[in-house]
């Protein structure tokens, strides 16, 4: 805890009411001059106890791409018997500040004006995702100038938790062309002329138009129903197809943006890359897979 500004202030004013009541011979100076000390010491107990039995949690972090803003969940959770007020969420974005520059280090990210007491509050906070693969949340801070705006107290939490950094989605190329056809011959989205090919075992995030039902009706097995086209436009995602280009980084991100395009334009595609292979497929949970193969690559 440190006063604010304003703190010294007011500590600065009372000095001079102090020097202006013994010059003086004022009681009645002094009478006040003690008065308004005894409310600042009274404000400072305050403001220790607003942030004293104070908890957070961190739920629902999302997958996020680099460069853009990760979003997750906080309960700030108010353990105490009375009531809290003017909380302020922070979290920590430089690392490398001087002990004296501490409260420069963290970035304002949300108020809350009250907590009830034995209550909770969840708010959605934002952080920038900087790095590719899975960045730590770092410390949060809660803060607060309850309730005079003179003392200026906070707790710093350190998180274990993290959240997953797809690569950025960039690039100017297009998708790559199947190896069986020629070279002018495109990739084209699924038409629903193709072939049935049999059922397979339904996977979360696959369209639910495909759920074999009247299967599942006889044994309770959830299975989808899986096709092939004759021409066999299956998309794959591979390392030699970017295996010109220089950049780990650059490489990381053209496979992602053909993964977004290869999934909006409804195409089954699979990832070939060093260490890892994941057979065609479509739907968010595929999408994921292979984003996060992409997301924590390494050379």
């Amino acid at each position: 805890m440190i006063p604010t500004r304003y703190g010294y202030g007011y500590a600065g004013l009372l000095l001079l009411m102090l020097l202006g009541a013994i010059n003086y011979d004022n009681s009645l100076g002094h009478l006040l001059c003690f008065l308004l000390a005894s409310l600042g010491h009274v404000a400072m107990h305050h403001s220790h106890r607003n942030l004293r039995d104070l908890d957070i949690s961190i739920t629902a972090i999302e997958p996020t791409f680099c460069l853009q803003h990760a979003r997750f969940m906080l309960n700030v959770i108010n353990q105490d018997d009375r009531d809290s007020f003017h909380i302020s969420i922070a979290h920590q974005h430089k690392q490398d500040l001087p002990r004296w520059q501490f409260i420069k280090a963290f970035n304002p990210l949300h108020t809350i004006e009250h907590i009830s007491a034995n209550n909770n509050h969840s708010c959605s906070i934002t952080i920038p995702a900087l790095t590719r693969g899975w960045q730590p949340i770092n410390k949060l801070r809660l803060s607060s100038n309850y309730p005079l705006g003179i003392f200026f107290s906070w707790t710093v939490y350190s998180q274990q938790a993290q959240v997953l950094v797809y690569p950025q989605a960039k690039g100017n190329r297009s998708l790559p062309m199947h190896q069986g056809l020629g070279k002018q011959a495109q990739y084209r989205p699924k038409t629903g002329d193709e072939e049935f090919a049999g059922l397979r075992r339904y996977r979360k995030g696959e369209p639910l138009h495909r759920v074999a039902w009247k299967a599942m009706a006889r044994d309770d097995v959830m299975r989808s129903k899986h096709f092939a086209s004759p021409e066999g436009d299956e998309l794959w995602l591979s390392w030699q197809n970017v295996s010109d280009i220089i950049d780990l980084e650059s490489k990381l991100s053209q496979l992602c943006q053909w993964l977004l395009q290869a999934e909006a334009d409804g195409y089954l595609y699979g990832l070939d890359i060093p260490g890892t292979r994941i057979e065609p497929s479509s739907g968010k949970t595929h999408q994921h897979q292979c984003l996060k193969s992409l997301a924590l690559y390494h050379d």
